[in-house]
C-alpha cells in the first residue's frame, strides 16, 4: 500500500502590511488626494488627517475626505486620484529604516504582503523599492473579492504561498501598523505584531490587542526565532 506523500513543513509565514509598515507612503497619498480635491473645488487636508485615513483603500479614503459625496462622484474622484497617484506614488515614499535588514534576516521564513492598496500600484512599488525578491506573494486590495480586515485575506495569502512553495507553515504572523491589520491577523488565528513607527501609533495597536508592540523593524527576526 502506497502512503500519501505529505507536504514538507517550513518555517513561519509572515504577512506584512505595506503602507505604514514597510514603506512611509502617506505624503504621496496626501499629495494625490489634495490634487484630486482641489481640481473638484473641494477643501484639502493636512498630513495628520490623511495619515489617520490611510489603510482601508482608495474609496474609503475619498469618502472620508468628501463624506457627502454620491457614489458616482466618488468613482469620478477615484479615477482622478489614480492618475495623480500613478504620477507621484514614489516621489517621497521610502522604506522605513531597518526594513531591508529585517527582511534579509527573515530569509528562513516565507514572506508575503497583504495590503488594501490597489495591486496596480502595490506590485510595481514593491518592485521599484527593491524588495520584491523577498516575497512569495504580494496581494493588493483588489486581488481578492474581500479585503482586510476579512480573515480570508490571510487564508488566501497562505494558500497562494503554500501552492507556490509546496510546503505548510507551522505559524502565521501578521505584521502591521493599524487596528485593521491586527484585527485581520487575530480573526485568522495568526500571531500579531504591531509596528509603532507607522501611521496609527501605539494606542491604536494596544487597543487592538496586538500580541507584540515593537519600535523597530529589526526586532521582528528575533520574535520569529531567527538569530540577530
Amino acid at each position: 500500500m502506497t502512503r500519501p506523500i505529505s507536504e514538507p513543513r517550513s518555517g513561519p509565514l509572515v504577512v506584512f502590511d505595506f503602507d505604514g509598515t514597510l514603506a512611509d507612503t502617506w505624503r504621496d497619498l496626501a499629495a494625490a488626494l489634495n490634487r484630486t480635491l482641489a481640481e473638484d473645488g473641494l477643501p484639502t487636508f493636512d498630513g495628520p488627517e490623511v495619515k489617520r485615513w490611510v489603510g482601508h483603500g482608495v474609496l474609503p479614503l475619498l469618502a472620508r475626505a468628501v463624506p457627502d459625496a454620491e457614489p458616482t462622484r466618488l468613482e469620478r474622484l477615484r479615477t482622478r486620484f489614480f492618475a495623480h497617484y500613478e504620477a507621484g506614488c514614489l516621489a517621497t515614499t521610502r522604506l522605513y529604516d531597518g526594513i531591508e535588514a529585517c527582511l534579509a534576516a527573515c530569509a528562513g521564513a516565507d514572506l508575503a504582503i497583504a495590503s488594501n492598496k490597489p495591486a496596480t500600484f502595490l506590485v510595481p512599488m514593491v518592485e521599484r523599492l527593491g524588495i520584491a525578491r523577498h516575497f512569495a506573494a504580494v496581494l493588493g486590495g483588489d486581488s481578492l473579492p474581500v479585503r482586510k480586515p476579512d480573515p480570508r485575506v490571510i487564508e488566501a495569502v497562505a494558500a497562494r504561498v503554500r501552492s507556490s512553495r509546496r510546503r505548510l507553515h507551522e505559524t502565521i504572523w501578521m505584521v502591521g501598523d493599524s487596528a485593521v491589520d491586527i484585527e485581520t491577523g487575530r480573526a485568522a488565528g495568526a500571531r500579531t505584531i504591531g509596528c509603532a513607527w507607522g501611521l496609527r501609533g501605539r494606542d491604536e495597536l494596544r487597543e487592538a490587542a496586538c500580541e507584540f508592540l515593537i519600535e523597530d523593524p529589526r526586532e521582528i527576526p528575533a520574535l520569529l526565532g531567527f538569530a540577530p
